[in-house]
This record gives C-alpha cells, structure tokens and sequence, in this order.
C-alpha cells in the first residue's frame, strides 16, 4: 500500500544518487513552469521523470512524487493510472509502441503489429522471456506526415516503418543493453489453509495453538 495523505512526506527517495540527480535537476525544470501556488500542477511531468529514472512508476516511487509536490499519494496514483502512457509494471528493457492512430492504421501500422509479435513470440501487452522486450500498441504519436510511426524507450521516434524495417531495427536492438527496469515487488505471502478448526489462525513463526482452539479448558 502506499502512503496517503500527511504521511507520504515520510516517505524515502527510491532513486539511487544517481537518478536522484537527474531526477532533482528534471523536478526544478518542471516545477519552475509553474507560480509557487500552482506547483502541483507539474505532477503530470514529475511522473514522467520518476518513470525514466526507473522505466516504471512504482508505488515508493508514486509517493514520493505526491511528498515532493505535496498532494497525496492516493491522488498521485489516480492520476498515473488514468493516463495510459505511465507503467504500473515493468516492460522489456526495450519498449516498442506501435501507434494505432486513423493515419498509421491507414498506412499499415497493423501490419507492423502483427510482424512484431511473431517475431518476438508476444502479443501487445506482454514482455519477452527474457525480458529484453514489450511491444504496446499506443495512441497517436503525432507523427502522422511520416506513418506508421513507431516510439521506442518513450523517446526516439521511427517513421515510414515496414514490417521489413521493424524487423531490422528488432535485431539492431537486441545488441543494445536498454534500459535497466526498477524490480517489481516482491510477491505476498500465501496465507495458510486451515483445514481444521485445531489449526492456529496466525500464521507467523510465533503461530501456537491455543487452549481454545485446542478444545481444551485446561490453559497450556
């Protein structure tokens, strides 16, 4: 869960030095834009750039957004995931947005689509094995003097693009290290099954039976 309200200013940075930097150097751009009384108008940017320090918008990460601008937490997320272009999880190291707008789609795009998927072995949606990449069909790129256009990594723009270019740009990608992805996290705890009313309901190491559940008067 993430913190809300007052309670996200406790909240602690989830950048190294290094994406702190950027991340610092980005907030100040962004924030200046704006009167004093209006910084928290810069949210949608900020979370730009806590998304390209970490390729994804984590939960710390959403929080510590909402601390620095002073809006909760809980407001912060319902911004991120009302806009499609922020990742609540993790993609490949390389991200591939086929823009599926009335000009791409009338020059193609679907065909590129569908090559990128067989040749990654993924439907739009999903990331490689390996995770080196996740193919998305995306809304329009503006770029529609130059479709189908194509957006890898949320920066660099590939237009005019046929199956048969995507295809050369899918191998020259694959020697390209990408960018590194914030883990995601960690897995919740199966809770135990209790087959029987004799079973302890805590499930921690200090779990015990108790007399109660025992069926015993007798205390232990």
């Amino acid at each position: 869960m993430i913190a809300r309200g007052p309670e996200a200013a406790a909240v602690p940075s989830p950048f190294t030095p290094d994406e702190q930097r950027r991340f610092d150097e980005g907030f100040e751009w962004a924030v200046g834009k704006y009167p004093p009384e209006r910084r928290k108008s810069a949210l949608l940017a900020v979370l730009h750039l806590a998304q390209d320090q970490l390729g994804w918008l984590t939960e710390p990460a959403m929080a510590y957004v909402g601390a620095r601008l002073q809006i909760p937490a809980v407001r912060v997320r319902e911004v991120a995931t009302f806009y499609t272009m922020y990742r609540l999880k993790p993609v490949g190291r390389h991200h591939i947005g086929v823009c599926n707008s009335v000009s791409c789609w009338a020059m193609g795009s679907e065909r590129v689509l569908h090559s990128c998927e067989e040749r990654l072995g993924i439907k739009k949606g999903h990331t490689t094995k390996d995770g080196l990449f996740s193919l998305e069909e995306v809304a329009c790129l503006a770029a529609c003097g130059g479709a189908p256009a194509v957006l890898v990594n949320n920066f660099t723009y590939f237009e005019n693009v046929t199956p048969d270019s995507m295809g050369r740009l899918i191998m020259e990608l694959r020697d390209q290290p990408g960018q590194e992805m914030a883990k995601g996290p960690e897995p919740r705890r199966t809770m135990q099954v209790i087959e029987s009313q004799s079973q302890p309901q805590a499930t921690g190491p200090e779990a015990g039976t108790t007399a109660a559940e025992s069926g015993s008067t007798e205390p232990k």
